[in-house]
């Protein structure tokens, strides 16, 4: 296999696999400047021919004066399947763009997380636009900021309009860059669920099971009956499908118990369709199409849903 660009994000590095890692990382400095960020776009629209769903991911780092951009992307219509998109890929970033989205030749971005964002794609026939992001879920620690927030947005594409959410994934981290760094699992059997409810809110769980400092086990944050941070979180994997001739599963069914703005609700989450993106033998990644509902405790009330799942198990 050919050695990873630089332009690797950590979905893209999960995908070059595991015989990469020794040729990892670039070559750097003790004395060197290093930064990352990233924003991660997770839409859910409709129309009357059907969901569509677009995982949108955009990262950038410097490590040095050397300054680098990638997009990761994933796109499933309801119907059609896994749509190619082209761009999903390292990008050159001589503007030295850190704080917001540098253009590339395939994606052209205007306006502001928090004031509203505008994604084009002539090539892919993409034009969506994201009302303004502010944090539910937060976390900073010196160095490090890491929030969830979640939007109205709208997704025009091969002449429809889809109409949905963004569950927006952002990071900042200093003294650290992905491109330039070790290659590691950052994660142990992740579960990441990026959900829209039928009455058009938003909720967001997610499990991982290695221990690191300031990141919990589970987190998650949720927009119906207001705003709010999940807590109490008991998450389980119910079902989960073998892989030919690996040792890993991958998960296919979840229930998870969860506390909102003083309220107890059960999710159940069923695998309506997956689609694996990478092996390294020991583990793997997949990003899978869900649906379910979330039922309270107290029997007064349920919300459907559809969405994402992200797996690097």
């Amino acid at each position: 296999m050919d050695h990873p660009s630089p332009g690797l994000n950590r979905r893209q590095l999960m995908a070059a696999g595991a015989s990469v890692a020794a040729a990892w990382p670039l070559p750097t400095r003790a004395d060197e400047i290093r930064r990352y960020h990233s924003d991660y776009f997770s839409f859910v629209g409709a129309d009357a021919q059907g969901a569509v769903y677009l995982a949108h991911d955009n990262n950038r780092g410097q490590t040095g004066d050397r300054f680098f951009a990638d997009h990761w992307i994933m796109m499933y219509a309801q119907g059609e399947g896994v749509v190619p998109i082209v761009g999903s890929a390292h990008y050159p970033n001589p503007g030295k763009i850190l704080e917001t989205i540098p253009d590339s030749a395939h994606f052209q971005f205007r306006g502001t997380i928090d004031g509203g964002l505008r994604m084009v794609s002539a090539v892919n026939d993409i034009d969506m636009a994201v009302e303004g992001l502010t944090p539910i879920l937060r976390r900073q620690t010196p160095g490090d900021d890491y929030w969830i927030g979640a939007a109205p947005a709208t997704l025009r594409w091969k002449g429809r309009q889809l109409v949905g959410r963004v569950i927006f994934e952002f990071i900042a981290r200093t003294g650290y860059n992905r491109f330039t760094s070790d290659f590691g699992a950052n994660w142990s059997n992740f579960n990441g669920l990026y959900l829209l409810t039928e009455d058009g809110r938003d909720l967001y769980l997610r499990y991982h099971e290695r221990v690191q400092a300031g990141t919990p086990r589970e987190s998650g944050m949720a927009t119906f009956d207001g705003e709010g941070t999940l807590s109490d979180i008991a998450f389980a994997i119910d079902e989960s499908r073998p892989t030919p001739d690996r040792t890993y599963r991958w998960p296919t069914r979840w229930q998870a118990g969860f506390s909102h703005r003083g309220t107890r609700w059960t999710l159940h989450a069923k695998t309506d369709a997956l689609e694996e993106v990478a092996d390294w033998k020991s583990g793997g990644f997949a990003m899978s199409v869900v649906s379910g509902e979330v039922v309270r405790a107290d029997g007064a009330g349920r919300r459907r849903f559809k969405g994402w799942a992200e797996l690097l198990i």
